[in-house]
This record gives structure tokens, C-alpha cells and sequence, in this order.
């Protein structure tokens, strides 16, 4: 046994039994979804894995597909890194992503781009068949409209207004406090009708991208944040303890579900008293 499949088994038990602490009752509708905050020393490489691993088992066991979108920068080195040596049948996931840059998938800026070169290139046994990347081969526009179209098939809600919930995104946190490709002060910050949404003046570079919009982020079951880094300290605190509604990643509430940040020492240096919180209806 390697010592991070040591890791993911212990982190699994212990995950566990913490979830199953924690009542839920599906039936009654949430205002504030659930938090849970986990700070793990050094580093949260091997949380964020335990944590998908137990997910995706979990949810594998009362469904036929697991349902996960993933984010590009360092999540996507994490989950490129260890996912191949997951327990878990992954013949039954569909991995989509939460966002993409609107750039050929050789360019160094392509979030599947890193999927593909560091995880599919490097692991031919794990399925390529599994993942869903955007076509950029489209405009913004046209990529956003078809990815839609491409998550409502796999839900198979190609003719309902039913919005999909996927079992678990995975989320970063960016040094503005944004995620996905949702920027402090966008105008996408209000969209309501578009699942996937189309940006062409992104702040940040590249300018064209494609992401996932607040109706389909907050409809999830789990997202889950990794915040690792010191200089991640004063942002964490901003989301976690002032709740700054200005930054993107506080306004994500996933209504029916659960939230989790997983933050390393550094990161979590100034939270103070643990905010893990319960649902509120």
C-alpha cells in the first residue's frame, strides 16, 4: 500500500463518519446549505482526493453515474496527479468542467488541456470516454450554448427546464476571490437564466471562456473549495468570516446541499473559531 492510498483510506473513514453525523433531511427545503471546514496542515491534495474518492463511491451506491465537475489551475494539477489512483468504478462518472478558456486544447492556457496531458496522456487506463470538454472550436457563444446542451443530455433533460444537480463540483478560489469564471463585479454574477454562459471581455486572460453560472453551481448536492497557501489567508477570511457578498466564491450556496472548505494551516490561519455550520431552512 502506498502512503497516499494510506492517506485516502484514513481521510475516507474519518470523512465518514463525519458526514454521517450530520442530519439531512432531503425533504425539507434549505435557505443556507451545510458548511464544513477542514483544515489539514500542509497541504490539501490528498483531502480533496479523499474526499471525491468517498463522494463518488457514496453516491455510486444509491445511483448509476456520478455526476463531477472539476476546475482548472492548481485543483486541475491535484486531480490530474491522483485520480488515476482513486477506488472507484470510473466507468460509471462523467467528469465536466466548471469553466473553460475558449483556446485550442494544446494551448498551455486549456483547462482540459491539463486533464489530457497530465492525467489521460500519462494514465491510457483511465477512460477518456468519461470526460465531457467544451468544444473550442466554436465562439463563446455558440460553446456555452452547446455545452449546455451537452450537460442537459447527459442528465437527460434535453427537453425540461429541470435544472441539473451535479453530485460534486470542485471549485478554486482565485486571488480576487473568484471561481469558475465568475469575476468580482461581472455581470454574469446575475444571471439567471443561462446554465452555461459565454465571456468575452474575461479580466482576467484569456478573455474568452465559457462557465457554469450561479442556477447550476448552486444547484449541486456538494461543491467543494481547496484553498491552499498562505497568501490565500486574508481572501479566506473575507469569504468565511466577513462573508463578503461581493466576491463570487461567498455567493456560492448550493440551496440543497452541502458546501466544504478544505483549507490548508497557512490558509486558514486567520478564521479564528472553526464556521462549519448546519442547514438552515
Amino acid at each position: 500500500m502506498t502512503y497516499r492510498r494510506f492517506l485516502l483510506d484514513t481521510f475516507k473513514a474519518a470523512r465518514r463518519l463525519i458526514y454521517s453525523s450530520i442530519p439531512v433531511d432531503s425533504k425539507t427545503p434549505k435557505m443556507t446549505s451545510s458548511l464544513d471546514f477542514y483544515q489539514v496542515g500542509d497541504a490539501i491534495c490528498d483531502e480533496i482526493l479523499g474526499l471525491l474518492e468517498m463522494t463518488a463511491n457514496e453516491t455510486l451506491k444509491k445511483q448509476d453515474i456520478f455526476r463531477l465537475g472539476v476546475s482548472g489551475g492548481s485543483i486541475a494539477n491535484i486531480l490530474s496527479e491522483g485520480m488515476h489512483d482513486l477506488r472507484s468504478d470510473f466507468s460509471k462518472w462523467q467528469i465536466f468542467l466548471c469553466d473553460e478558456r475558449v483556446v485550442p486544447e494544446d494551448d498551455k492556457e486549456s483547462t482540459y488541456g491539463v486533464y489530457k496531458r497530465d492525467l489521460l496522456d500519462c494514465h491510457p487506463e483511465f477512460p477518456k470516454s468519461i470526460f465531457y470538454p467544451v468544444n473550442c472550436s466554436l465562439s463563446p457563444t455558440e460553446a456555452a450554448e452547446d455545452y449546455e446542451k451537452t450537460i442537459r443530455r447527459a442528465f437527460g433533460l434535453e427537453k425540461s427546464k429541470e435544472i441539473p444537480s451535479f453530485d460534486l463540483l470542485i471549485l478554486g478560489i482565485g486571488p480576487d476571490g473568484h471561481t469558475a469564471s465568475l469575476f468580482p463585479g461581472h455581470p454574469l454574477l446575475e444571471e439567471k437564466v443561462k446554465l452555461i454562459a459565454p465571456i468575452e471581455n474575461s479580466p482576467k486572460p484569456p478573455p474568452k471562456r465559457v462557465t457554469m453560472t450561479y442556477p447550476l453551481i448552486n444547484n449541486a448536492k456538494v461543491c467543494l473549495f481547496g484553498s491552499q497557501g498562505e497568501s490565500k489567508a486574508d481572501m479566506l477570511k473575507k469569504i468565511l468570516v466577513d462573508k463578503d457578498e461581493s466576491l463570487p466564491v461567498t455567493r456560492v450556496d448550493p440551496k440543497n446541499g452541502r458546501l466544504i472548505f478544505v483549507a490548508c494551516d497557512g490558509a486558514a490561519s486567520k478564521i479564528g473559531a472553526n464556521p462549519s455550520r448546519k442547514a438552515k431552512a
